[in-house]
């Protein structure tokens, strides 16, 4: 078992947008464990064999990238409010805390909050599908005084990263590339298709009207080709 003295305190924290740059704000704007859970289950599960497409804005339907796995991460921790482990006063208020966070619908991002999981080298960007609570020890009056939280987060990666991260040569698939100095359509359609003569329709696909003079830094999609 790990000393707990010497390690970072796993902490749960939330952002309002799927890139992850913008913190909820508050207090309530992550949670740290009380005492640090002695493991988490890893799960890793291949994505579905059926082909799956979606609708690009100029009406263009392209097969979605998948990745080559898809994870899960299932944590199990305490909460205890009688005193004999520092930072919770009152389990059901750290509950409620940790629902917020969580699971609870939030209208100004019109769905829970995106969560990042940060255990010294763990980080862990994900959406949480459950948590349980089991309560364990209570005051006369019923207050629960401890409970086992069993919490399960399932990895999100936003659409334009996971192209990112699929970016092979393979024709057969959608690619996303971004756009360096001295990069041109008819060398990266060369590379991907291997022939240049698709340039014009990479280029109507994204809308560019000049693809001599594309600027760095710009992502350009090359769709898949039917055959």
């Amino acid at each position: 078992m790990p000393d707990q003295g010497k390690l970072e305190k796993l902490i749960i924290k939330g952002y309002k947008d799927p890139q992850f740059k913008t913190p909820v704000p508050g207090d309530r704007g992550s949670f740290k464990l009380q005492v640090n859970p002695t493991d988490y289950t890893l799960t890793m599960s291949a994505p579905p064999k059926e082909s799956t497409s979606e609708t690009l804005a100029n009406g263009q339907t392209i097969d979605k990238v998948m990745l080559a796995e898809k994870r899960n991460i299932s944590l199990k921790f305490h909460l205890d409010s009688t005193g004999v482990v520092p930072g919770i006063t009152s389990v059901p208020a750290a509950i409620a805390d940790l629902k917020w966070l969580c699971v609870e619908f939030q209208g100004e991002v019109h769905d829970s909050f995106f969560l990042q999981i940060v255990w010294n080298s763990l980080v862990f960007n994900c959406k949480c599908e459950s948590l349980g609570i089991n309560y364990l020890l209570f005051k006369p009056n019923g207050e629960p005084l401890r409970a086992v939280v069993t919490a399960n987060f399932k990895e999100f990666i936003d659409a334009k990263t996971k192209a990112l991260k699929n970016n092979t040569s393979s024709p057969d698939m959608t690619h996303l590339r971004t756009i360096k100095s001295g990069d041109s359509l008819p060398a990266l359609c060369e590379e991907i298709y291997g022939s240049p003569k698709y340039y014009l329709q990479v280029a109507k696909a994204n809308g560019i009207v000049n693809f001599r003079n594309i600027p760095p830094g710009k992502q350009v999609l090359f769709p898949r080709l039917e055959k």
